[in-house]
């Protein structure tokens, strides 16, 4: 279990690693959107996607390292390319799907 090697659960790493470290915020609420299998940018990706409810908090780049740029932006302006696990998020948002098998 990849959440217990990051010292717990998914949720945990979720919060923890991907929400608190990089992002500075806490995580309230969390369900799973999606997991989906990128072969892409010359590797192989298993996502795991989770939205969870930060409330009035706003993000800063904690690891400015890991990131070019942050913003927020209409869903219907996104910049481009993106990362193609973000496709796959927002089309879980909008259909429920769950799981993306790649291409």
């Amino acid at each position: 279990d990849a959440g217990t090697a990051v010292g717990g659960s998914w949720a945990e790493a979720v919060r923890r690693v991907k929400a608190l470290e990089e992002l500075g915020v806490t995580v309230g609420d969390l369900r799973f959107l999606c997991v989906s299998n990128i072969v892409a940018y010359d590797k192989h990706y298993l996502d795991i996607e989770f939205l969870g409810d930060i409330g009035s908090q706003e993000p800063r780049l904690a690891e400015p390292e890991g990131f070019s740029e942050s913003g927020w932006f209409a869903l219907d302006a996104l910049p481009k390319p993106l990362f193609q696990a973000v496709w796959y998020a927002l089309d879980s948002v909008r259909t429920g799907r769950y799981y993306y098998p790649g291409k």
